[in-house]
């Protein structure tokens, strides 16, 4: 077969797989566009990736996420005229390079400058900054970077440096240059953490859990965007050991939804035998002493003092939650049933609040709709009041309706307030007596049925096994790995007692407009 033969048939099979591509993704809802393209980038299927993602952002999705994601697809498939549509949504510093980079490649150094101007400081800023010092004069730049490479010294042969020499080769056509530093990226990829930590969350999305929990530990080496001390006191860690006669310390780790969700591995263990000692933050201190009375509870800033085991019996190891899984071979969902438990007298009186108020015995349910306004990643977790309420259907019919929102603002409780009146609901508003996760729980506990999004509230539901109805936007959430139960229906595999419903809205970008400011 010619080569001019060749090249038409890749051509053709070219338009074929654009026409199929084109007509999959018409087919997903909003964010199946974004979670697609998403692992379409994963997978570095650059044109999938661009296609769903322009879509989706199309279409209103604008977390930074999809948007960085959606810069890398453009640049990796030499479209960068892609981005130019969305302009004035690459204005926040976190993804503002991207632009620059893709004025950069249509020659348009003004706009370049601009959109760099506002850019963080990372190495692909550096790298464009270089090309556009020497302006046309690209391979002056790349003389520049590649003259320290003509030393032979190891401590040049890093991630980051080749890292910033792809990009201005690749504006310059030297393949060659682009195929090794390529080379050298996937190569020292293998000893990069963050690597691994994403293929752990990738296999445990997938259901996978024994070789996700097994990748997991990386998210503790340092370079990883989760990593933690690893010494806890002068208490050695637990790497597998037989526990019989010993004692266990486990800390709970990461925000407290996961260290909610991670408690499920404290009770696998006591039904195993193992002797425990539990360290938490002070947050979940009372709720977890009420769920494992038998066992001792710690302070986390304690346990890692030396001076603090003195006066104790100090724990022969320690490990941290989410180390369990691998180390015990708890790999499957454990402890789907309620693990934790709320405090009877404090149980007893919410009771008695609620029934004072509820002289017509209405259903009782209770709503969160988003998690820490603080905390970047639960902007995408997060909806509306109003939105919330729609596609919740939690005023479905009369009912008392409990407000566990702590951080509510003014505006959201007066939206919350008008659609109970309207819906002839009773609202009842605790919010700011709820110091810690105890008292959250006595109030779950009182209700006939719990709707949230991804947040703790909803991990504390689950775990006291109360019937809750939990909004996911993503599939691909690993916490809220769900089966199909019929008629469109998803129960939690973690969670006996959840169903999840996979609520879908463009709205992205509604928490990135709340103040701190704003809270009462």
């Amino acid at each position: 077969m010619s080569e001019k033969v060749k090249n038409e048939d890749k051509i053709q099979r070219q338009k074929l797989w654009l026409e199929t591509e084109k007509k999959i993704t018409l087919g997903f809802s909003v964010e199946d566009l974004r979670t697609s393209g998403l692992l379409s980038v994963e997978r570095r299927n650059w044109r999938a990736a661009l296609l769903r993602l322009t879509e989706a952002v199309r279409w209103g999705v604008r977390d930074l996420q999809t948007l960085d994601a959606l810069g890398e697809a453009a640049y990796q498939t030499k479209t960068p005229q892609a981005l130019l549509a969305f302009q004035n949504e690459y204005t926040e510093s976190m993804v503002a390079v991207h632009m620059a980079r893709a004025f950069l490649m249509m020659g348009q150094l003004q706009e370049c400058r601009k959109y760099l101007a506002i850019s963080n400081d990372t190495l692909l800023k550096e790298a464009i900054a270089k090309v556009i010092s020497v302006e046309k004069d690209i391979q002056t730049a790349i003389e520049v970077m590649t003259s320290p490479l003509i030393h032979a010294n190891e401590n040049l042969n890093l991630i980051e440096y080749w890292q910033l020499l792809s990009p201005v080769a690749e504006v310059a056509a030297n393949h060659q240059l682009v195929q090794q530093a390529e080379r050298k990226l996937k190569a020292y990829a293998y000893d990069r953490p963050v690597v691994h930590f994403n293929q752990a969350l990738r296999l445990l999305a997938c259901g996978e859990l024994s070789a996700g929990w097994k990748l997991y530990d990386w998210r503790l080496a340092p370079g990883s965007p989760c990593a933690q001390p690893m010494a806890c006191a002068d208490i050695s860690v637990w790497e597998g050991e037989d526990l019989k006669g010993k004692e266990l310390l486990i800390l709970l780790e990461n925000g407290f939804g996961d260290q909610i969700f991670s408690l499920r591995y404290c009770q696998a263990l006591l039904n195993d035998g193992i002797h425990l000692s539990i360290a938490t933050s002070p947050e979940l201190f009372e709720l977890v002493k009420a769920s494992f009375p038998k066992n001792s509870v710690h302070l986390m800033k304690d346990a890692h003092q030396i001076d603090y085991w003195n006066s104790k019996n100090k724990p022969d190891y320690w490990i941290y939650a989410f180390s369990v899984p691998a180390r015990s071979k708890h790999f499957s969902y454990v402890c789907t049933e309620g693990y934790l438990q709320a405090h009877a007298n404090s149980v007893a009186e919410v009771k008695l609040e609620i029934t004072k108020i509820n002289s017509e015995f209405l259903p009782v349910r209770a709503i969160t709709w988003h998690g820490d306004i603080a905390t970047a990643p639960m902007r995408t977790r997060a909806y509306s009041v109003t939105d919330f309420l729609e596609q919740s259907e939690v005023l479905k019919s009369p009912c008392v309706l409990i407000n566990l929102q702590k951080d509510v603002t003014a505006a959201e409780l007066s939206i919350l307030k008008k659609a109970a009146t309207d819906n002839k609901c009773i609202l009842l508003d605790p919010s700011q007596r709820l110091n810690d996760f105890a008292t959250t729980a006595a109030w779950l506990t009182n209700c006939d049925q719990i709707y949230s999004c991804d947040t703790a509230v909803a991990h504390l539901a689950g775990a006291l096994s109360l019937h809750l109805t939990v909004l996911v936007r993503n599939k691909a959430i690993w916490h809220w790995i769900a089966s199909e139960a019929g008629a469109g229906q998803y129960k939690s595999n973690w969670y006996s007692s959840a169903n999840v419903k996979y609520a879908l809205t463009p709205k992205f970008s509604y928490m990135f407009d709340i103040r701190l400011s704003e809270t009462v």
